[in-house]
């Protein structure tokens, strides 16, 4: 259970290392032209918040607390990613 939660919080972080300059980079454009960048805004920072459980699973003592959430969030992030995929498909 262990290697699980450790792989799942890894994960979350390389997603992470990706997102959270993109998120800036929308901020600091203020939505690029025209402000379409703000759709995608929402969901970016919602990935972004599961950074901080997927760090502190690597303490020993928040290993067990954070592992649900951590479980959530890559189940959020596999979603996200999945429907994005479809939107451009589908759409």
């Amino acid at each position: 259970m262990c290697k699980r939660n450790k792989t799942i919080a890894i994960l979350i972080i390389l997603v992470n290392i990706y997102l959270i300059p993109v998120s800036v980079s929308i901020i600091l454009s203020h939505g690029g032209s025209a402000g379409v960048s703000y759709w995608v805004l929402p969901f970016s920072i919602l990935i972004n918040l599961f950074f901080v459980p997927a760090i502190l699973s690597f303490k020993k003592n928040l290993e067990q607390r954070v592992s649900i959430i951590n479980e959530i969030g890559i189940a959020m992030i596999v979603l996200i990613f999945i429907l994005g995929i479809l939107s451009i498909y589908f759409v």
